[in-house]
Formats: structure tokens, C-alpha cells, sequence
């Protein structure tokens, strides 16, 4: 079975969400602690600005009650962050096709806080080169997130959801020029050089930005984008001291720790004389210290406060949903197919097997009984046409009253009625 355990920007704010982030360096021991306290087979983790999810999958011959697994699994997964039982409120939880759905929903950015946005795309596929090609991860979980790419390709070719639709990122920018003015005269200072602050960047160039300026804790990528916006590259290091001059700071780095706290920031407002400063926060967890806002002159808006962006998108692109939730029925009607020929696999098997093991013995008690190396061979053609056509016609009947295979009670009986080698 696959499985689902997630919060998002739907479920909690974001001083919950942060505490639950699954970092690349993690997916290892996590994948190690829920193997050994619930015999769980692959995972994947998705940790973005907005959601942390956990997929995993598991041998569901060994799952007496799906329900009470997921309650296993999620009591293993909140005691691995050593959080206490109050987050579980906040928690989602899906399995097999539910969950299969819900992840067809957010690679096609219908579940995301942007409706239509495309940088879950990139994410997605970020999160599964952690585990991709590797012990983390098993053919359930492998097919469904393959699945997931076609219906977020299919999404954005064949309907205008995403069209012209904006990220988190561009959002922010958006939000920006709406509370600055016009950004020809702004100085604005981007903290990191990744994707997210890369689209900020690109933005604020967009929008007439001359005074365009990159940190990074790399230099080069700090001075690769500076060169793609005109801007100005600045070592990290020193990136405090640019505070004292711009107008606005955003924030893209996936730093697990704090950048700028309230002491920081008293000492940067005092040498700007608290001329205002507009901080946006685009991290998971943030990087700026919440009581940071406290500070006189200092507006920080995190990822909690694009809610005047998002309900302007929503109204845009809502017409777009019910093509895109068809186009998703109908890759997940697809996924399920192939389960379904997967849980029949086994049985399958063992008619296959049992067959051609009739079929051998008794060709070979022929010969023994009559060494005619002609008729061997007729008696072996025979019999191979017959243990086949046996087998298809078995295995007809057996889609039939499994319902291709949905039925996993009954696929489980006729895989132990044709087991007769146990």
C-alpha cells in the first residue's frame, strides 16, 4: 500500500509547519527509524515553502488494519522529531488512491497556496532525486510520482491553469510593489541564489529594478544571477552590511537556522536611522527571528501573509479546475490499472507455474515410459499449447472475479488455492 502523512499551508500556520521540515540530510535515518518500528519499504519526502509530506509504502500483506498502520506510521514519524501528540491535529493523512490523488493534485499546483503555480514541479523532482535509484524507494512509490510528472505535463499543456499563473516568489515580489511603489527607485537585496531566489530576482528585474543586489553563500552563484539581472553580487559575509541601504530584503535560502534575529536587526534599524524596511520571508523554516517584527521601522511579511495575492489568483484561474481535476481521474484511473495488474502479478505467477510444473512432470514420466524422441517432442508441443491455453483462460476468469485485481481478498485466495508448492 502507499500512504500519506502531511501538513500544509491549508492545515497549520507556519511556526507549526516549520517544526516538521524533512531535510535531504535526514531521509536516511527517517527511512531507518520507520523501517524498524513499522516495517514501512520506501518513503519520500516533500518539504516546501507551504507543505511537508511523507509518502511511504508497505507490504500490505503484512497490514491487518490499514487505518490503525497510518496511526503507527504517523506516531513513529512525530516521536522521530520528538514533537508531542498536539501535532497531530494539524496533520493529514491519505491511502492508495486517495493518496495517489492527493499527489496528482499538488504536482499539478491545484493543491498549492498559488493555484496553478509551477515550481512544485521542480520541488517534486528535487524530492525524488533524494530517494530515486535507491533502497529508499519501491516500484509503488517510484510508478505513482512517475504518474504524478505525466499529470502535471498534461495539466499544463492541455488546459490554461497554468498559464501566465505566478509562484510563491513572483507572488511576493507582487506583493512588494504593491506596498513600495515603484521599483525603479527601490533598492532591493536578495538573501540566496537558489530557484526561488532566482524567480524573486528576475521579478524585481521585471519590475524595473536597477538597484538589483545578490548574497549567497556561494559567491559564484550569487554573481552568476547578479549577471542575468544587472545586478550586484555581494559575498555573504557582508550581507548585514546591506541591510543599512536597501529598501527591502527577501529571504530564499533553505537554511535550517535563524539568519537575522531581533538583535541583528535593532543594530541594522539604528544605523538606518529606522528608516522603514520591508523583509519578506519566503522560508520553511524562516530565516528571520519572528520577534524581529517587533522592531520599530521593520515590516516583514512571511509566507502566511500572501493571502491578498492568493485570493486574486484563485478568482483568475478557478474556471481552469474541473479540466484539470478530469485530466488527474484520468491518469489515476491509469495508476490503478496498474496496481491492479501488480496485485494480480503473484497469482498470476503461481497458476503459470503450477501449470508448466504438470506439464514437465509429465513429459518427462513419458519418456521414461517411452523412449521415442519424436513423440517426446508432439507430447511437449502439445503440452506446452494446452498449459497455456489453460492459463489464459484462467487467468480471464480470474480479472473477471477480481475485478481485475481490485478485489485483493479474493486475488489473495486464488494465489494460495494455485500455491501448491507450500
Amino acid at each position: 500500500m502507499v500512504g500519506l502523512i502531511g501538513i500544509s499551508h491549508q492545515t497549520a500556520l507556519l511556526e507549526i509547519r516549520e517544526q516538521l521540515v524533512i531535510t535531504k540530510e535526514e531521509i536516511n535515518g527517517l527511512y531507518e527509524y520507520l523501517n524498524q518500528k513499522c516495517d514501512v519499504e520506501g518513503i519520500m519526502a516533500l518539504s516546501t515553502c507551504n507543505r511537508t509530506e511523507l509518502y511511504f509504502e508497505a507490504n500490505s500483506a503484512l497490514i491487518a488494519d490499514s487505518n490503525q498502520y497510518i496511526e503507527n506510521v504517523t506516531d513513529a514519524y512525530i516521536s522521530y522529531f520528538k514533537k508531542d501528540d498536539s501535532v497531530k491535529q494539524y496533520l493529514y493523512t491519505h491511502k492508495g488512491l486517495e493518496c495517489a490523488r492527493h499527489l496528482f493534485r499538488v504536482a499539478t499546483g491545484l493543491d498549492s497556496l498559488i493555484l496553478g503555480e509551477y515550481q512544485i514541479v521542480s520541488q517534486l523532482k528535487e524530492a525524488f532525486s533524494w530517494v530515486d535509484n535507491t533502497a529508499l524507494v519501491g516500484p509503488e512509490l517510484t510508478r505513482m510520482v512517475h504518474k504524478a510528472f505525466e499529470a502535471g505535463k498534461l495539466v499544463r499543456t492541455k488546459t490554461a491553469l497554468n498559464k501566465g499563473a505566478v509562484s510563491v516568489s513572483s507572488a511576493a515580489v507582487e506583493l512588494a510593489s504593491k506596498k513600495l511603489g515603484e521599483f525603479p527607485n527601490i533598492k532591493a537585496l536578495t538573501v540566496g541564489a537558489g530557484e526561488t531566489g532566482t524567480i524573486v530576482a528576475l521579478n524585481i528585474s521585471k519590475k524595473g529594478c536597477i538597484n538589483n543586489w545578490i548574497t549567497n553563500r556561494t559567491l559564484g552563484k550569487a554573481e552568476q544571477l547578479a549577471d542575468r539581472v544587472h545586478g550586484v553580487a555581494f559575498p555573504f559575509e557582508s550581507y548585514i552590511e546591506q541591510l543599512v541601504s536597501v529598501d527591502m530584503v527577501t529571504y530564499t535560502t533553505g537554511s535550517s537556522r535563524v539568519l537575522l534575529t531581533k538583535e541583528m536587526l535593532e543594530d541594522v534599524m539604528q544605523k538606518r536611522n529606522y528608516k522603514p524596511l520591508m523583509i519578506l520571508d519566503l522560508c520553511s523554516p524562516r530565516n528571520v527571528e519572528s520577534d524581529a517584527a517587533n522592531v520599530e521601522g521593520v515590516c516583514i511579511y512571511d509566507l502566511d501573509h500572501l493571502e491578498e495575492v492568493v485570493k486574486a489568483n484563485f478568482e483568475k484561474r478557478k474556471g481552469k479546475l474541473e479540466e484539470a481535476e478530469a485530466i488527474i481521474e484520468d491518469v489515476l484511473n491509469e495508476f490503478d490499472d496498474w496496481l491492479s495488474v501488480r496485485r494480480m502479478s503473484s497469482a498470476i505467477g503461481s497458476i503459470t507455474s503450477t501449470f508448466k510444473g504438470v506439464h514437465a512432470l509429465e513429459a518427462k514420466n513419458y519418456k521414461k515410459v517411452k523412449d521415442d524422441a519424436e513423440a517426446s517432442k508432439k507430447i511437449n508441443d502439445y503440452g506446452d499449447h494446452l498449459s497455456a491455453k489453460l492459463t489464459r483462460m484462467l487467468i480471464k476468469q480470474m480479472k473477471n472475479v477480481t475485478n481485475d485485481g481490485r478485489d485483493s481478498e479474493k486475488v489473495k485466495i486464488l494465489e494460495e488455492f494455485f500455491n501448491f508448492n507450500s
